[in-house]
Parts: C-alpha cells; structure tokens; sequence
C-alpha cells in the first residue's frame, strides 16, 4: 500500500494489517526524524520490519548520511537525483521508458 508521506496514518487501523513498512528518505535531518517516528509507531502497532529506500541521492557523502542514524532501518536501495524526475513531474510526462537511467537504478 502506498500511503502519502508522514505518520498520520500511522494512528489509525489502515496500517495494522501491514507487515512490513519501506521508508522513502532523502539525506536530510527532517527525513531522518520522521523515518524515527514512523519506526517507533510502527512497532507499537507490532510491525517490527521496517526498510529504507534512500532518495534524491547525489554523492557518496549522501549515502553515508544515513549510516548510525537510523538504527534499525536497512537501507535496500539508492535512488540518484535525476532531473529526468523533475521534469517529468513538471511536463507531466512519464519517466518509466526505456532507456531512462532511472529506470535501469530502480530495477537494479
């Protein structure tokens, strides 16, 4: 289940029938914060395996960002910045063709 970005959702039966929760983060304290949050309400709600998706990456300096922050998160992936991402957004069009990069890093 995709479910917009925050902890709201957290408070509410939606989430309990969930078995694992994977947490986009991007390199920054905020996103650390509220990957700590969404780590201690889910395991009070008894989902005890948590994953993490690292975003909007640019260098190395951003993966090691999140090394002995978020105990208890394993990183499975980084996912590059791409403006390929934002100007899809911005013109409304897909970035999933072939031949994208970030296609070809998202299914790595």
């Amino acid at each position: 289940m995709d479910m917009e970005a925050g902890v709201e959702h957290l408070g509410r039966a939606t989430a309990q029938a969930v078995n694992h929760f994977i947490v986009v983060l991007e390199p920054g304290m905020r996103s650390i914060e509220t990957a700590r949050q969404i780590q201690t309400l889910a395991q009070d709600i008894g989902v005890r395996s948590i994953y993490g998706i690292g975003n909007k990456i640019r260098k190395q300096s951003d993966r090691d960002f999140f090394q002995g922050k978020i105990d208890g998160i394993r990183i499975l992936a980084y996912i590059p910045y791409d403006e390929e991402i934002i100007e899809a957004d911005v013109t409304r069009s897909s970035m999933w063709r072939e031949g994208s990069g970030i296609v070809t890093e998202v299914r790595a």
